[in-house]
């Protein structure tokens, strides 16, 4: 898989607002690019003791703290797909939370998890939205500034709209069953409801999420 060099600094977070997106009897889980595996106690906790859960995590300092009291029952170092031994397991659900705008070829990766769901299963996928208000507001102020995190974060090599989003599921051969807003702006960036701010989403009404969450199947 064609990356960027690594950060380390993504929090250990168990990424709530990607909970309700879980496939309800998911038995095999992969999650691409765990990070320090946060996201794995809430996948334990939604899924029971039963379920197996499977991470890849290219940060070696990031998959070790991943392998201790997160809920996986294997870490595995390295990229998706070369990490994992071909063919050796299919899964119920296969995550990639805020790791699509990272990769080079994202609609490659997509097409290669394919061969690597079980019959029925989802790919689910958390993805910033480069329409997100602040991020627009800010470009039409002629600035386009990246940071070390959100969605002009400084490793981010590919953007994407919702409709993107979506077109990049079907290119790869997926049909798209959900791409729901997470993470509204009102909750963030802009608490105050200026009457300014709300005419603006009046007329780009997905600039509200940070994120977007598709679940799709193929």
């Amino acid at each position: 898989m064609d990356t960027p060099p690594q950060q380390d600094v993504y929090e250990d977070s168990g990424r709530d607002d990607v909970a309700p997106f879980i496939p309800a009897g998911a038995r095999s889980v992969l999650e691409v690019g765990c990070g320090r595996g946060g996201f794995g106690r809430t996948l334990r906790a939604r899924l029971g003791p039963h379920a197996r859960l499977v991470a890849i995590e290219a940060v070696a300092a990031q998959a070790a703290v991943a392998r201790h009291d997160h809920g996986f029952d294997e870490v595995i170092d390295g990229y998706y797909p070369e990490a994992l031994a071909s063919g050796s397991e299919r899964f119920d659900a296969i995550f990639f939370i805020d790791v699509l705008e990272h990769v080079l070829d994202p609609w490659s990766l997509l097409r290669h998890a394919k061969g690597d769901l079980a019959p029925g299963g989802r790919v689910v996928a958390a993805i910033p939205s480069i329409q997100y208000a602040p991020v627009v507001r800010q470009l039409l102020r002629g600035r386009w500034d990246y940071a070390d995190t959100g969605t002009l974060d400084r490793t981010h090599l590919r953007f994407f709209t919702r409709d993107t989003m979506i077109e990049m599921f079907m290119g790869a051969g997926y049909v798209v069953e959900r791409c729901e807003g997470v993470n509204s702006v009102w909750d963030g960036e802009w608490p105050q409801r200026s009457l300014r701010r709300r005419l603006f989403l009046r007329f780009m009404p997905q600039g509200e999420w940070l994120h977007f969450v598709v679940v799709a199947h193929v």
